[in-house]
């Protein structure tokens, strides 16, 4: 049997999918196809039904190819793993010194890109993000059916400090390595060295560094993107297969095919009196992450960009 032992556990839209790219494009490094299966977040019951992974044995045929094996490091990207109840301490269970790697941002930029998935992932009907927040504030939920209704609280999503607090309560400190999205921003290989000192592999040869899944696209047919992602139930389970076996093949056919799915979209933008007020709502937990980490964060409290 073999399992992962390094968890990308979020946040989404920090950049996980880049870091999990470039630990994938390793010799050392195994990414498994998909990077999020979900697997261990047992309280987001139909999300790991919805992606095909609620199964032990089908999430560990993620990690049985030889290449797989063969890794010194094999990675898990599962972003809600960061908000589950359950993922960390179970993996610490089931795992022998698994090790964590968190990526945060500005909770506010955080939140404005993440609005843009649930939209494309259709569990988010309503595409103004200030009155998805506001309403969120106010426990409501989108006129849709979600996967889980966790999914959208977006105030829960933005709080970073909470959800790393609780990640370092349950596994030592020397296990878990911090990415911000300024530093990988900002200094790509400064921060590929830190991870790959943490991960204990070479930092040779070195990533593309290219740029992944960033929030500026949409689906082309609304309709199509329906029809896979929330089919009728007497198409439920075909289709199903059909798009487990969509995210799991690495067929450049079907690759180009998928691409061809989406359209690009301008990025979402706040206004200034919008984001003075997500910010100023999760400005204690700022603080807290700020003191967690050791690290100045002042600039995540203001209206800025």
């Amino acid at each position: 049997m073999t399992l992962p032992n390094v968890f990308l556990i979020g946040a989404p839209k920090c950049g996980t999918t880049s870091l999990a790219s470039w630990l994938g494009e390793h010799p050392d490094g195994y990414l498994s196809i998909p990077k999020e299966s979900y697997f261990w977040a047992a309280d987001y019951p139909r999300m790991r039904a919805h992606y095909g992974f609620e199964t032990r044995a089908a999430y560990e045929a993620l990690y049985a190819s030889p290449e797989a094996q063969r890794a010194a490091v094999r990675v898990d990207g599962s972003t809600t793993y960061l908000y589950s109840q359950t993922a960390v301490p179970d993996i610490a269970a089931a795992v022998s010194e698994p090790r964590f790697v968190v990526a945060i941002r500005n909770p506010v930029d955080l939140l404005v890109s993440y609005h843009r998935t649930q939209l494309v992932a259709l569990n988010e009907t309503e595409g103004d993000f200030a009155t998805a927040w506001r309403r969120s504030l106010d426990g409501g939920l989108p006129a849709t059916d979600p996967l889980d209704p966790k999914l959208l609280d977006y105030p829960l999503v933005g709080r970073l400090g909470a959800a790393v607090g609780r990640l370092l309560e349950t596994v030592p400190d020397e296990r878990v390595h911090v990415v911000l999205f300024d530093d990988l921003a900002s200094d790509p290989g400064g921060t590929w060295q830190a991870l790959t000192a943490f991960l204990g592999i070479d930092a040779q040869p070195e990533p593309s560094f290219d740029v992944h899944n960033a929030s500026n696209k949409t689906a082309r047919s609304a309709a199509l993107r329906r029809l896979t992602h929330r089919p009728p139930d007497m198409l439920a389970a075909p289709i199903r297969r059909l798009r487990q076996w969509s995210r799991t093949t690495g067929n450049p056919l079907v690759a180009a095919t998928k691409a061809q799915m989406w359209r690009s979209a301008e990025t979402p933008q706040l206004s200034a009196e919008i984001r003075a007020e997500v910010a100023a709502h999760l400005g204690p937990d700022v603080d807290r992450l700020a003191e967690l980490l050791e690290r100045d964060l002042s600039l995540w409290a203001t209206a800025r960009r």
